[in-house]
């Protein structure tokens, strides 16, 4: 009896160690922030006549990283005419790009189903089929616009609104930057470099500084932002949306979709633009 109350304290600590292993990761996932850098670099110092004039594989690069527990999770991908994705936990490389080219690899063994001959639509099905798509549409939009203009819709769309403008806040970058040259072929459509520069200023502030070519298309341009981001506001915005009684109303009532109505107004087709007629 003593050896099995002995079994039973130890998985018993040991279950408790498990839960407050578990409890913990949790705790980290939500509140220890994803911190993430991207940068670009466009080429192209001496610019061209032509529209199209840059080379992708030589003249644009790209590179970002996500970091999260001072490093002990860490991705990084680049792009420099051939895309590269790293990945590091705990010090040690996780092998995938071996995972994604294993995936395509298994996706172009499978083999191809014979396909059934399709019967053949005439042009005025073609053109029915289309018109019902659109009567569809059309009233799917309708009834969302007059759901969205009643008293709980307007109420569930400002709640959702004003979480996810905080979201968005706590989601962009704390620092980013633009530099370079832009160019866009003649001194008209150049000089709109400046002007857009300044309607945005009071965003662009201390982030853009961008000089022009009045003369040619030229694409001179590198950028960089770095910020960080925590699980917990995702989950805290889900849920109050969730729980308010205006949302689930509203998402309830989208989801049914419109009322049956009258097919075809009295003409017998089933939409509301007229029977077709073959030429």
């Amino acid at each position: 009896m003593a050896v099995f109350l002995t079994v039973l304290k130890i998985l018993g600590i040991l279950l408790l160690v498990v839960l407050a292993a578990a409890l913990l990761v949790f705790i980290l996932v939500l509140f220890v922030p994803f911190r993430y850098s991207f940068s670009g670099r466009v080429d192209d110092p001496e610019g061209s006549s032509e529209v199209l004039h840059l080379d992708p594989k030589r003249d644009i690069s790209l590179a970002g990283e996500i970091r999260w527990l001072a490093g002990i999770l860490q991705i990084r991908a680049a792009y420099d005419g051939t895309g590269q994705l790293k990945a590091t936990a705990f010090g040690f490389p996780l092998p995938v790009s071996r995972l994604l080219h294993r995936g395509k690899k298994t996706k172009e063994k499978k083999p191809e189903k014979p396909q059934e001959p399709k019967e053949e639509k005439s042009l005025e099905d073609r053109i029915e089929g289309i018109l019902k798509r659109i009567e569809k549409l059309y009233a799917r939009i309708d009834d969302a616009l007059r759901v969205l203009g009643t008293d709980y819709g307007i109420r569930a769309k400002e709640k959702a609104v004003s979480r996810l403008l905080i979201l968005l806040e706590k989601t962009l970058p704390a620092k980013w930057g633009l530099t370079g040259v832009l160019g866009l072929g003649e001194p008209a459509r150049s000089a709109q470099v400046y002007a857009v520069q300044g309607y945005l200023y009071p965003v662009t502030a201390g982030h853009v500084a961008l000089g022009t070519d009045f003369d040619l298309f030229r694409y001179d341009l590198q950028g960089a932002a770095r910020g960080s981001v925590r699980i917990f506001p995702f989950v805290y915005t889900g849920l109050c949306l969730i729980l308010d009684r205006d949302v689930r109303r509203l998402l309830r009532r989208l989801r049914r979709g419109p009322a049956s109505h009258k097919k075809g107004n009295g003409t017998g087709n089933g939409h509301r633009f007229g029977k077709t007629t073959s030429a």
